[in-house]
């Protein structure tokens, strides 16, 4: 009976699979996974979704924290180098068309354009994220917050600068978590989610032994990297709750905003609305806001088309009339106005360009003397110049540009770039609200509250110290028809605000018209009260601004958090040249048997 008992639990053993043999079997299906085509796709597929209400006007925050995560573990884990990197710029493609759909009721083909170029993004952001987990053993936790950042960084300067749609911008509903950006910008809150991204791909790539490097990296290093980033949320959601609760603001002036809802003739849905009835129309809300005695009266960027500079005047004297039409209402409102409008400085017979065109803001004082000017610094590429206008050697490729099949503006010859303005002008007014005390401050035209660099030179002087009490933003948004457009402006904006702490009021044609403190908190905004921030309307507000006396690190250092991710990303960019020398200065097959980046 024994014998028997013993054989049967032989026999039985050799049916049951060993603790040996188990965790291979796991690994198999793990490699199976890493070699699949499936998962590079369904990952980007899964991001692309949790991507949707990511921004305003839903701006659902907690995806924030997990939106690239399933992006991350395919980047870090395939091994299909090319259909990984193919399959980035495929989400980055699908991303920005996303996205960036209120672009098409302006250009279509600038639309498809833009968003193809802003995929390239993406496909950087890959490769040195995907090259640290891959070949460097680097945790995603530490990997992707420093690529993200980096391309961020990349994608906010130059003269292509586009910084929207900021992985930070999904926190705009959560104070306590943008606080930071006087710190290091909307690219310091960016960091901090990217950050959780890596660490729960790292959990996922751990749980599941997908992870691609040395067997060194487990479940007890992905908690060390865990505790790391609690503790870095807890940090920036503390930072925040303390800002807040030790600003020490004080009064200053009122200021009226007034908005029309005029989509611009070139936008489809527009209803060709003249000239004359826009003027009517922001002239009688200037009228009624000046029944409450704002200390300010802000009007959009371009209310209707006019040439305000005096020196215009003697050579084309029908603008006149507008000149005189600002001037006699700011004597008589007792107001100071803030007018967008053009300026054109003609050149000397057989100069090119004939004249120098700026889009300007105008500055009215009630005491009735000339307006004092700024001239718009950071132009839209191709919506206001066409690049390479002044330079030598490449002119030859502006009227390629200017002329082709994307640029509705510049077909049949017409040049209509501007000339970018020098000097990041500030102005002051006296308070009659408050016996006369006097305040500085700057305007914004269009997207320059877009680009944070731009932003800062306004706000703080060559020594680092503020030298405005409030900024404005005036903008005619009637480019984009009624979409998102509009309140995602304004979340720039508020990042604007937070990061030099100080507060922003916003006339903008089709809105969001309103006002912004320096914690990047909206009120008073000319949209339903009842809705989230939303294009569209006619009307007016009035505010009694709020003064923040306290400078930020963010104006006197500006992106020094993007730039240190990009000076590590050009390291990583070097360790890869120096590793393909070696493989090229190798022989033998060992060479070629090493794994792609």
């Amino acid at each position: 009976m024994k014998q028997q008992r013993a054989q049967r639990r032989r026999q039985s053993s050799r049916h049951q699979p060993a603790d040996h043999v188990a965790a291979p079997s796991r690994e198999n299906s793990a490699a199976h996974w890493s070699q699949a085509r499936w998962p590079i796709f369904a990952s980007a597929a899964l991001t692309l979704l949790l991507s949707l209400p990511l921004f305003e006007p839903f701006s659902w925050f907690p995806l924030g924290f997990v939106v690239f995560a399933p992006w991350i573990v395919s980047l870090c884990v395939a091994q299909n180098s090319r259909l990984v990197y193919a399959t980035a710029y495929l989400l980055g493609t699908a991303f920005f068309l996303i996205h960036l759909r209120w672009l098409y009721a302006t250009t279509g083909a600038g639309y498809v354009a833009a968003s193809l170029y802003l995929a390239v993004y993406f496909l950087l952001a890959a490769w040195p994220i995907r090259y640290l987990c891959r070949h460097k053993n680097v945790p995603a936790v530490v990997a992707f917050p420093i690529g993200w950042a980096a391309v961020e960084f990349l994608r906010s300067h130059g003269p292509l600068a586009f910084p929207w749609f900021m992985l930070g911008h999904s926190q705009i509903r959560v104070l306590s978590m943008i606080q930071v950006a006087d710190l290091a910008g909307v690219i310091g809150v960016t960091f901090v989610l990217a950050t959780v991204n890596g660490w729960l791909a790292d959990l996922a790539m751990v749980r599941w032994r997908l992870w691609p490097g040395s067997r060194s990296h487990t479940l007890h290093g992905a908690w060390d990297g865990g505790i790391a980033t609690i503790l870095l949320v807890i940090a920036t959601f503390g930072y925040g709750r303390y800002r807040l609760a030790t600003q020490e603001l004080t009064d200053g002036p009122t200021v009226a905003v007034i908005q029309g809802d005029f989509l611009l003739e070139a936008v489809r849905g527009s209803q060709g609305v003249t000239d004359l009835e826009k003027m009517r129309t922001y002239l009688t809300l200037a009228e009624e806001t000046a029944r409450q005695s704002p200390d300010l009266i802000v009007f959009p960027e371009t209310p209707w088309p006019m040439i305000l500079n005096p020196e215009i005047l003697d050579q084309e004297p029908g603008w006149t009339s507008y000149q005189r039409l600002f001037t006699e209402r700011a004597q008589r409102f007792g107001s100071f106005l803030v007018v967008g409008g053009m300026s054109e400085f003609p050149q000397p017979e057989g100069s090119y360009p004939a004249a120098h065109r700026h889009n300007s803001a105008f500055v009215y004082s009630p005491d009735g003397g000339p307006p004092a000017r700024y001239d718009k610094i950071h132009l839209v590429p191709f919506g206001e110049f066409v690049p390479f206008r002044y330079t030598r050697g490449l002119f030859w490729l502006y009227r390629f540009l200017n002329d082709s099949w994307f640029n509705p503006w510049g077909r049949g010859g017409v040049e209509y770039s501007l000339t970018p303005g020098s000097e990041f002008s500030t102005f002051t007014m006296q308070a009659r609200s408050m016996e006369g005390r006097p305040f500085s401050f700057a305007v914004t035209i269009c997207y320059e509250d877009v680009i944070p660099q731009v932003f800062r030179r306004f706000v703080r002087d060559r020594d680092g110290r503020k030298r405005v009490d409030f900024m404005l933003n005036i903008s005619n948004d009637g480019w984009f028809g009624h979409g998102n457009q509009q309140p995602q402006h304004l979340v720039n904006c508020a990042f604007r605000a937070v990061e030099n702490r100080v507060a922003v009021a916003r006339a903008v044609n089709t809105g969001v018209s309103g006002f912004l403190g320096p914690d990047g908190s909206w009120h008073d905004l000319v949209s339903a009260p009842d809705r989230r921030p939303q294009a569209g309307g006619i009307g007016h507000r009035i505010a009694r601004l709020t003064i923040d006396p306290r400078p930020s690190v963010y104006s006197r250092y500006g992106d020094w958090l993007g730039a240190l991710c990009g000076l590590a990303t050009l390291a990583v960019l070097s360790d890869w040249g120096v590793r393909k020398l070696r493989r090229r200065s190798k022989t033998g097959p060992m060479a070629r048997q090493e794994p792609e980046s």
